[in-house]
This record gives structure tokens, sequence and C-alpha cells, in this order.
């Protein structure tokens, strides 16, 4: 799951400017999942094909904005240009597993949404936040994630109960 994305390079040996994204995995995970890691992936989306890099991790620490990652893989100043925008993840294995009343993000992407009248308003395509909550975002339209509307997250069964008319979409 991604956890951060690289920004600016710091130095000549390598390292990067990290900044976390901890919205995207829908629970408060904090800095130190990823600065307790020994490794990661940087999925490289500019790369033709874009891909996966797989590297160990030779620090993160905190800096003044953000996180100072360095990766085995890049030792250079250019190579950690190339980095910049990248999203940098880790294996599901190491994150811990959510309550009962948490989902990730990840978890809901695909899982269908059906309202109160049983119809079938769409799979779930991404998620977005704007600062005061999360958003479904669906082929059709987005729905507020609070629990105004959201009736029933149930991830394993890939279903998502919701109290909207699909007329609110026009």
């Amino acid at each position: 799951m991604a956890l951060g994305e690289i920004g600016a390079p710091i130095g000549l040996s390598g390292a990067v400017r990290l900044h976390t994204l901890k919205s995207v995995t829908g629970l408060p995970i904090d800095d130190t999942l990823l600065m307790q890691s020994a490794e990661c992936w940087v999925y490289l989306a500019q790369a033709r094909p874009a891909r996966w890099l797989y590297s160990k991790i030779l620090e993160c620490s905190v800096q003044t904005r953000g996180l100072k990652l360095r990766l085995q893989e890049v030792q250079t100043r250019d190579q950690a240009e190339q980095l910049r925008g990248a999203q940098v993840g880790l294996s599901r294995s190491v994150f811990p597993e959510p309550s009962e009343d948490e989902s990730y993000w990840a978890d809901l992407l695909g899982c269908m949404v059906v309202n109160r009248q049983g119809n079938t308003l769409g799979e779930v395509r991404s998620l977005q936040t704007n600062g005061a909550h999360d958003w479904l975002v669906l082929q059709a339209g987005m729905i507020p994630f609070v629990a105004q509307y959201i009736d029933q997250v149930d991830a394993k069964a890939r279903r998502i109960d919701v109290d909207w008319d699909p007329e609110w979409w026009r």
C-alpha cells in the first residue's frame, strides 16, 4: 500500500524528501511504520512501461517537511530526481489489522455499492479526501464516505450499503 510520495532530492547521495499520505490508507498510520521498515516498493508511474522498484531502506528519518528517505537502489542526485512524484509503499504484511469498524482504502476498491432500495450504484473505482471527509468514487459520481450516507461496509463480501439516491448526482 502506498504511504508516501517522493518529493525533491536532498543532497548529492540519492536521498529524497518523502511526503506521507496518511489519508490514503483510511487509517491513521503514523510515520513510524515507514521509519521502522527495512524495505519498500516504489511505483514508477512515469517510467515506460510503469513498474515497481523494490529496494532496501538505508535511512528513513524525520525532517522539517516530511521524511528523508535513502534507498539502496538510489545512489546519486540524478537518480533521486527521476523518482520525483513516485509513490512509496510497503507490503501489506507489515500493516496492523484494522479494527472491526475500520477498513483500508485498498480493501474498498472494487466493492459494489448498493443503496437501501437494493439498486446497485456501481463499483468503487477510487477514494478521495477533501480534508473534511473522504469520498467513494464510482463511475456515476461520488458519495461522501460519512456515517450519514454509509450504512454498512463489508469488505470481505465486497459490498458497501449506502443511503443514496442516484438522482442526487444529477
